[in-house]
């Protein structure tokens, strides 16, 4: 008995010391009285492009367990591959490009009809003597290369290699959010880049209390004569690999032909194509994880007065259901409001990509916690159960919302779905202490279900003046 007290009491101490440094790791984190509308907070600059990153220990990103990064690739630019500690959703917001990924242990199913004819002769690479090279024809092959374009949605499950190569004129820019709360990142709430070539001057400064230095990749940690042989390369060819006088950051500039093996554009091959497979036959290795949200046929909510509303969940996309994110593409002109909502089951991180709005969002306590403008460029966060209203003030404002949830979902205020039309007429005069006529306007006066025309309190009629 004894015992069996002796392990209960240690049992409550332990959860008690737990708890305690979860509360004192992440205090209140979503106790958010403000939010604001965020810039990028660093710049890293290449030779062929930057990366900005936003400040994931900002308050609503990190209530959110999200970090968020921006790509700008230019032309002829390659962002050298990397893989990350968390899952990650990204948004192509401009240009376009190709993009690999390499999944470890997936088949190499690109194939070149081309041949290349190494030498002949003798190779001596550290610490293996000497090897007789027979002449062979070789093909090369690699995994799968995509076309992207703007409107893509690229999803990357976590420790996935991933590169972006743009081959237009204009710069190729891509938005990603990381999530750093997801089950599948087993470090701690932070980034982490890992580069598999390249080497960062700049380091991780986005990482507080990490001692700065250059950011090198993989290669660097190891020493020269066991990358050769493991690769079976002499040693000059492995200090080459380790990038050690390597300035040009994470984003390099490709000289001549990019030759890799691609496949046709989309619009040369059969639409059906693009969305074949349906989640249940797909494997790791040839399930799809990209969508276009930018086709307004496919939109959910379309009015072409108004604007358009596209989802992305994991019915659109099986994959997503693994990495439980998902996406939303708004489209909207001026005037035309998106009417009040909120998320039921995720967190919402919006990123404006054109024009500008007046954002309204209203907390737990029934604060407005932000009330202005966002424009191209800037990031929010509306946190789970946070209502927000939308309304474009330029002549189009368009937006990317990344959530944290595979299938997120959401409720309106107002409108015929909402949570007022579905309450009793004997509720809403009860609860907000109106006649029952204006119960009734309250309830019906909104046909739409998402988006309407914000015309001002004005057209209809003034606001009634109550004494204290």
């Amino acid at each position: 008995m004894a015992r069996v007290s002796s392990l209960l009491s240690f049992s409550l101490t332990l959860l008690v010391f737990l708890h305690g440094y979860t509360a004192q790791q992440f205090p209140n984190e979503c106790q958010l009285e403000q939010l604001n509308a965020l810039e990028p907070s660093h710049v890293l600059k290449s030779e062929a492009g930057r990366i900005e990153v936003w400040d994931h220990h900002a308050p609503q990103l990190r209530c959110s367990g999200v970090s968020f990064v921006r790509y700008v690739i230019e032309s002829k630019g390659l962002y050298l591959p990397s893989f990350v500690n968390t899952a990650k959703l990204s948004f192509v917001a401009q240009g376009r490009g190709l993009m690999g990924k390499v999944i470890p242990g997936c088949a190499e199913t690109f194939q070149d009809s081309s041949v290349f004819q190494p030498r002949e002769g003798r190779r001596q690479y550290e610490g293996q003597g000497e090897e007789e090279e027979q002449s062979q024809r070789f093909h090369d092959m690699h995994q799968k290369v995509e076309h992207i374009r703007s409107g893509d949605t690229i999803a990357t499950t976590p420790g996935v290699a991933q590169w972006f190569y743009n081959e237009g004129q204009q710069p190729l820019v891509i938005v990603s959010v990381f999530d750093l709360a997801s089950h599948q990142n087993q470090l701690d709430r932070n980034p982490r880049p890992f580069y598999l070539a390249g080497n960062n001057p700049q380091g991780q400064v986005w990482l507080q209390g990490r001692e700065q230095g250059p950011q090198k990749n993989i290669f660097s940690g190891f020493g020269p004569e066991v990358i050769a042989q493991a690769f079976k390369i002499d040693l000059q060819t492995a200090q080459q690999l380790q990038n050690q006088q390597d300035n040009r950051g994470n984003i390099v500039r490709v000289k001549g032909p990019f030759g890799v093996i691609r496949p046709p554009l989309r619009g040369q091959r059969p639409q059906e194509e693009e969305r074949e497979g349906n989640g249940l036959e797909e494997t790791i290795c040839s399930a799809r994880s990209v969508d276009n949200l930018d086709d307004p046929s496919r939109a959910d909510v379309y009015k072409p007065q108004l604007g358009y509303l596209s989802t992305l969940n994991s019915y659109d996309l099986p994959i997503l259901r693994f990495i439980r994110l998902s996406a939303l593409r708004g489209s909207i002109r001026q005037n035309a409001m998106v009417l009040p909502q909120w998320n039921a089951n995720a967190n919402a991180v919006l990123y404006v990509t054109d024009g500008e709005a007046q954002l309204q969002i209203v907390n737990d306590n029934g604060d407005r916690v932000f009330d202005g403008q966002v424009s191209q460029g800037q990031l929010i966060v509306v946190p789970q159960g946070f209502s927000v209203v939308k309304r474009a003030t330029s002549d189009q404002f368009r937006w990317v919302e990344f959530k944290t949830n595979a299938n997120a979902q959401i409720n309106t205020l107002a409108g015929r779905t909402s949570v007022l039309r579905g309450l009793p007429l004997a509720v809403i005069t009860n609860g907000f202490e109106i006649s029952p006529e204006e119960a009734k306007r309250v309830k019906f006066n909104t046909l739409e279900t998402t988006l309407t025309h914000s015309s001002g309190p004005a057209s209809y009629g003034r606001p009634r003046m109550t004494t204290a």
